[in-house]
């Protein structure tokens, strides 16, 4: 069984194989193993950091971003250097 990359480098995981790990859309994750044969197996994951703890912890950052240092990249892209 094969499956065309996207641009983007991603990849649908079969839904047989999706399946058989126990994958739910959104809420588990898989990691990525290179054998010492070049072989490439993938596993479910065993820990996932919760995806509303990772959008939490984005929010924070751009809480944090000073306005002001964003007014002035704005304004030396638009060429209005205040």
């Amino acid at each position: 069984m094969s499956n065309r990359l996207t641009i983007k480098g991603q990849v649908t995981v079969p839904k047989n194989v999706r399946d058989f790990l126990g994958l739910t859309a959104g809420a588990s994750a898989i990691d990525f193993f290179i054998d010492d044969n070049g072989d490439v197996r993938i596993r479910k994951a065993v820990s996932v950091k919760p995806r509303s703890a990772a959008r939490s912890s984005a929010q924070n950052r751009s809480r944090s971003f000073d306005r002001n240092g964003c007014d002035r990249v704005l304004a030396l892209l638009s060429g209005s250097f205040a």
